[in-house]
């Protein structure tokens, strides 16, 4: 009876133990789970902060425009537009003028220019590369450009102006444009560029 009992009682401990051994545990992997969800909550936080960080400006500065009377550095050169008129001819000695075509006027500038450089420079020359030589346009609405008129043998012209080192030039630059445009004066832009640099005077 004994011998029975106690066959029994070691049956039961071993069924007990079998079973302790392969039952699942539910603790270690829920808290596993937790901290996954924790991890990806972290990331999907840090990716929205990097999409909704602003992007730093890039926006080039804008081009100051002076009025007349007022001194501009350009380049090479310290260039002064003293005036602007609106003429329906040129005078050119006693005898002698230039008159634009039908339905024209003419736009001329009174300028000085005084060359800063160590060299003999051209001021607005006929020929050359368009980023290294001194270039001027008018502009009118942000959009029409007209270039500067030769007056042949006219003396006070300033196109192909040689100026030594360190010398002052006085004369014109004068524009060929629409009497449409010649009436806006004030709305209009001369824009001189030398060699990557660029500024602008107001005709008011």
């Amino acid at each position: 009876m004994k011998k029975t009992a106690l066959l029994l009682t070691t049956c039961c401990a071993l069924v007990l133990a079998g079973c302790s051994s392969t039952e699942p545990s539910t603790g270690t992997p829920q808290t596993t789970t937790q901290s996954a969800d924790s991890q990806a909550s972290q990331d999907d936080s840090a990716s929205a902060a990097a999409t909704a960080a602003p992007e730093e400006s890039t926006a080039a500065p804008e081009e100051t425009v002076i009025a007349l009377g007022d001194k501009m550095p350009l380049a090479d050169w310290t260039i002064t537009a003293k005036k602007a008129s609106v003429e329906k001819k040129i005078q050119n000695g006693k005898y002698q003028y230039f008159k634009p075509g039908k339905g024209n006027a003419f736009i001329v500038v009174s300028l000085s220019v005084r060359n800063e450089g160590k060299e003999v420079e051209e001021f607005l020359p006929k020929v050359g590369y368009e980023d290294k030589m001194t270039t001027a346009t008018l502009i009118y609405k942000d959009g029409y450009e007209y270039k500067p008129t030769t007056l042949f043998a006219y003396d006070k012209d300033m196109i192909a102006r040689k100026v030594q080192p360190l010398t002052t030039e006085k004369g014109v630059v004068a524009f060929e444009v629409p009497k449409e445009v010649a009436k806006a004066k004030k709305d209009l832009i001369l824009t001189l560029k030398s060699k990557g640099q660029s500024a602008s005077y107001t005709l008011k």
